[in-house]
This record gives C-alpha cells, structure tokens and sequence, in this order.
C-alpha cells in the first residue's frame, strides 16, 4: 500500500525499484510459464513475490507514473553477453566492451530486466569474481550503485552462505576498501 503525501493527501507513486521488482517478478512467471512449469515452488514463489509486489505498487497505480530519482541520464544497458562474461570472469571481453566508447558510462551499466537489472558491478559481487569486481572498481565503478530492488554489491556477499565462504569474506574486504557502505544512502 502506498502512502499519501502529507501536504496534499495524494497517493505518492511507486518509486522506480518497485516497478522494476514487479516487472522482473513478471518476467520469471513468463518464463516459467513458457515452459509449462507452472506447478513447481518456484511457480508459487513467483506468485506470491508479484502479488508482494502488486500491493507495494498499489491497485490504483496508472502503470506509467513513477518518482523520479536524481540521476536524469539512464544508466546504459548491459548486453546479455556482457553480463553471462562477467558471470564467468571474462574480464578481458568485459574490458573490450567497456572500453569500445567510453563516452559512455558502460563501467556502471545495467543488465536487463531479465537477469534482474544488476548493475556490472553487482553483478561481479553477485558471481563472486573478485578479479572482476576490482577491475571494474579500478574503471571507476559506483561501489554504491543500487539495483533495481534496492541491493548494492556489499548486499550479495551476505545473503545465501554468506560470510562463510572465503572469497565472500575476501568481497566484503575488497568493496569495504574502496567506500561501500552497509546503508549507502545521502549523507
């Protein structure tokens, strides 16, 4: 349920990660559904994350209205293959592309909603590729970027196994070393 705002008592819209969240959320039930595995938990789990999702946004949401944050320009967006690269710790593939233009800010683009909107560097942190996160970080990546649902990469290394894992251990280290915070946020 959305809040109102206090001056005016309008409903404030849905901010931009939460219509990303229902849109990727989407997205797995499409693809699920695609093939025919609509009886699995997954199948639920889905479900039960769109209508999360769904009562976030609100039932009277336009579908086009959304808050606006800062940033004016939109992030570039990330080509499958660069993020299936990254996943593997293809770093010289991932090189090549970001620096074919750098007029671009590639080092901080984002992949599709269909690999969960993950900026690069996120996405390094969530593969845990360490060589390929201090590349990217050395390129001058947004060690406080958010993702579409509002992690960063200090937010991967801690969920699932965790801290239990060395590399992840050696990933928290590494993003600490270079600014991230626990609660990036405006100072």
């Amino acid at each position: 349920m959305r809040k109102k705002c206090p001056i005016c008592r309008a409903r404030i819209p849905p901010s931009k990660e939460m219509v990303a969240t229902l849109h990727i959320c989407r997205a797995q039930k499409q693809q699920l559904e695609d093939i025919n595995d609509t009886s699995s938990g997954d199948y639920h789990d889905v479900c039960k994350a769109i209508e999360e999702a769904e009562e976030k946004v609100g039932a009277d949401w336009d579908g086009v209205t959304v808050l606006e944050d800062e940033n004016d320009k939109p992030p570039v967006a990330m080509p499958d293959y660069i993020h299936r690269a990254i996943a593997k710790g293809e770093i010289r593939a991932v090189l090549k592309w970001i620096n074919a233009n750098r007029a671009e800010d590639r080092v901080n683009a984002v992949s599709s909603a269909d690999t969960a909107g993950l900026p690069a560097l996120c996405a390094a942190a969530a593969f845990d590729q360490p060589e390929m996160t201090t590349q990217l970080l050395q390129l001058g990546a947004n060690v406080d970027r958010r993702t579409c649902f509002g992690g960063t990469a200090m937010s991967f290394p801690l969920v699932g196994d965790g801290l239990l894992s060395r590399n992840a251990t050696e990933m928290v280290r590494l993003l600490l070393s270079w600014g991230a915070s626990f609660f990036p946020g405006k100072e």
